[in-house]
């Protein structure tokens, strides 16, 4: 007996051993190709660290993931983890047998591959090397690379790794992005209790989430608490403190937990990509201001729109402050808000108008292209600060149509509003670009207008240092002159028209230096977009509204209804916060000149008011000084008769007069020599007629008149305008003698 035992025992030593070779075999043919690549692992020592702008860190990244160092994740966070995934974590060498032996063995009896007794190793291989498919394949090569793992790494660095790439629902990859998603805390600030319920969710966030399942999240975080607890990782007091401890989580983030950090990640993007195996781990320095960004959050989020909604806030040198999106800062139409940018300012730069040249606000067709007024609405003649104020689409055309569309397009290019082959035509005017532009790009345009002209492109980034502290970046922009001086002054003062009068009236509450331009993309159906962009010398304030897959949206939401008032909102509590505000800059290259207020409105002509005109009867308005008027109107120093009729009728004399409502005339009477003035039309209220009864017959009577003003300077008179001779009747039954005595008389009484 003793004989077959042995022999029954050799034979199945012996099977087992060829098995065992022939799985040796196998695994080695099957993983002879798999090997670890140290490229799709989460490495700190490669990462970046985002600051603030006062040097405050604001999250750390790896491969553009949110990530934490180790060192800064409290113990008992990492120990919840081993404790619940791998209790044998800092024993074995990448594959813990035991387990795996179990879990073959429960599979085989299943015929399964529901157990997987993966090891914190082979989940970190797992989730960064391989598929999520169950065969035998991926397990061999799963062992493998685990192994590997283990030989390049240390149980410090595979933790840290393992932390930073786990998946906890809710499209966080990561505990930093999980710690802040769930408990809005970054990961040095977790308590055990949030630590366990993050450890417990992991296996299946779908099932485990303290969103999806409080009482499953509970429950599966207090087993974690009883492992730590017999794992020494936590005391008695702890486990007790703990176990029935409530999991209150905050409001989920979803995409806007953090779109800043969005907009510094791509511009990241290809210094990333170029320092990617550097092994030195980067400081990035931003302009991100959290007051600023605290006040967007607070404001912009109260707003109900039932739409995506982005807002953004530069300051005066187009550095980006604060930033706040529901969908990233994704191009869309311009819509209005090019206007200024493509057609206004290139304009004036090219001495097309100015800030008061009429323009015909009429219906307009240019070879079929025939875009209309809002509603229908058509001013007649307007300044060119007035069609801006107030968006009218047909005189922007027509300044468009005169500058030349390729003009106004190489002022765009100087900016970053894409632009392209397709949009050289008339319907640049009103923003209906190929590509769009970002709310960034349209706001770094509009800060042009701050400082005086020059372009720079709006960035996040201040500088870039090595962990010891050599800069490797420098944020040294290229300024671009895209509008002179000048016209940018003048710009600024046309929309600062748009807010005391225009489509931004909103903001003429708020009583503080503020220009500012609305605009909306849509159709009677709806809108698509809605913008409104204001700023001062300090600020570029702007927001937009739409939805993100272009669906309309009513068209109440316009640009001059919900952005402006969002914009209101944030400037008003910037000035609770203790904000001054501070207005754009003064230029010495432009004066305010006096214009006739008459000339052009009656005849839409500019020329100059002399030093004589009352203020009633003049309109003040900037010129650059190579574009003042050169005709002066001397109207209110030089008063002139248009013209003038007299007739006879029996011993009447009539007399009309063709003169301004402004002007005054003396009215005289010469017969036999004598000369005597007979009316005063200041005496009447607007008297262009007299008939003068007081004459003799069969005389011959000269009357004049000369006009007059009063203005600034006192009274100018004209030039005497002379009517033609006339002759009375004959009347014999009058007495000549009587009737002379009675007109000396009248004169004495003059």
């Amino acid at each position: 007996m003793k004989k077959r035992a042995v022999k029954i025992t050799l034979i199945i030593l012996a099977i087992i051993i060829a098995a065992a070779l022939a799985f040796a075999a196998y695994y080695l043919v099957i993983t002879a190709s798999v090997n670890l690549d140290k490229s799709k692992l989460v490495n700190l020592n490669t990462s970046v660290e985002i600051f603030d702008n006062n040097g405050e860190l604001l999250e750390e990244l790896s491969d553009g993931k949110s990530v934490t160092d180790a060192g800064e994740i409290p113990a008992y966070t990492l120990n919840a983890f081993v404790s619940i995934e791998d209790k044998r974590f800092y024993s074995h060498g990448g594959t813990d047998f035991k387990g795996f032996l179990r879990a073959a063995f429960n599979n085989l009896k299943s015929f399964s591959f529901k157990e997987g007794a993966s090891t914190i190793s082979q989940q970190l291989i797992k989730n960064t090397h391989l598929s999520g498919e169950k065969t035998l394949k991926r397990k061999l090569s799963e062992l493998k690379l685990a192994e590997q793992l283990e030989k390049n790494y240390s149980k410090k660095e595979i933790l840290e790794m393992y932390v930073n790439t786990i998946y906890f629902g809710d499209g966080c990859y990561g505990i930093t992005k999980a710690a802040n998603n769930y408990f809005g805390v970054s990961p040095s600030e977790l308590s055990i209790n949030q630590s366990a319920a993050l450890a417990g969710m992991i296996k299946a966030p779908a099932i485990y989430s303290p969103r999806v399942s409080p009482e499953n999240c509970n429950a599966r975080k207090n087993l974690v608490l009883k492992e730590m607890l017999a794992q020494n990782y936590i005391t008695e007091t702890e486990y007790s403190a703990n176990v029935n401890a409530d999991i209150i989580t905050v409001e989920p983030l979803g995409e806007n937990s953090s779109p800043y950090l969005k907009l510094v990640k791509d511009e990241l993007k290809e210094f990333l990509e170029k320092n990617a195996y550097s092994k030195t781990k980067f400081k990035i320095y931003t302009y991100y201001d959290k007051k600023l960004q605290k006040t967007l959050n607070e404001t912009v989020g109260e707003f109900d729109t039932g739409t995506d909604k982005k807002a953004l806030i530069l300051d005066k040198n187009n550095k980006i402050q604060a930033f706040y999106s529901t969908c990233k800062d994704i191009p869309r139409e311009l819509g209005s808000t090019i206007k200024p940018i493509a057609v206004y300012a290139p304009a004036i730069d090219m001495g097309i108008i100015d800030v008061c040249t009429p323009i015909n606000d009429e219906k307009i067709n240019f070879d079929g292209y025939a875009p209309s007024n809002y509603k229908g609405l058509y001013h007649g003649y307007v300044s060119a600060k007035f069609a801006l104020a107030k968006s009218l689409n047909s005189c922007a055309v027509k300044i468009l149509n005169d500058c030349g569309t390729e003009n106004c397009i190489n002022y765009l290019k100087k900016t970053d509003i894409p632009i392209t082959e397709n949009d050289n035509s008339l319907c640049l005017a009103l923003g209906a670009t190929e590509k769009g532009a970002t709310l960034s790009q349209i706001s770094g345009a509009y800060g042009a207008f701050i400082n005086k002209g020059i372009y720079l492109t709006p960035t996040t980034i201040e500088k870039i240092c090595t962990k010891d502290g050599k800069t490797v970046f420098n944020d040294k922009p290229t300024p671009k002159r895209v509008y002179s001086e000048e016209t940018s002054f003048l710009l600024n003062y046309m929309l600062k028209d748009t807010v005391q009068e225009g489509t931004a009236k909103t903001l003429s509450a708020l009583n503080i230096p503020l220009s500012a331009k609305t605009g909306t993309v849509g159709t009677e159906k709806g809108n698509t977009d809605a913008y409104s962009v204001s700023y001062n010398g300090d600020h570029v304030i702007s927001c937009w509204l739409g939805n993100k897959d272009g669906t309309l949206m009513s068209n109440s939401i316009s640009g001059g209804t919900l952005p402006t008032k969002i914009c209101f909102n944030i400037w008003q509590n910037l000035i609770g916060n203790g904000y001054t505000p501070c207005d754009t800059f003064k230029c010495d290259k432009v004066v305010k000149i006096p214009i006739d207020k008459i000339s052009y409105e009656d005849n839409h002509k500019v020329e100059c008011a002399d030093e004589n005109f009352p203020e009633r009867y003049v309109i003040n308005e900037y010129f650059k000084k190579d574009r003042i008027p050169k005709t002066v109107s001397e109207r209110f120093s030089l008063p002139k008769i248009e013209s003038g009729k007299i007739s006879v009728n029996s011993y009447q004399v009539n007399i009309k007069l063709c003169l301004p409502s402004y002007c005054s005339y003396k009215l005289y009477r010469e017969c036999d020599g004598l000369k005597i003035q007979i009316y005063d039309s200041a005496l009447d209220i607007d008297k262009t007629e007299f008939t003068d009864n007081l004459i003799m017959p069969d005389k011959k009577y000269r009357y004049s008149a000369i006009p007059y003003v009063r203005g600034k300077q006192g009274i100018k008179f004209g030039q005497e305008y002379f009517f033609e001779e006339i002759k009375t009747p004959s009347d014999k039954s009058i007495d000549d003698d009587l009737w002379k005595d009675f007109l000396y008389f009248l004169e004495f009484l003059d």
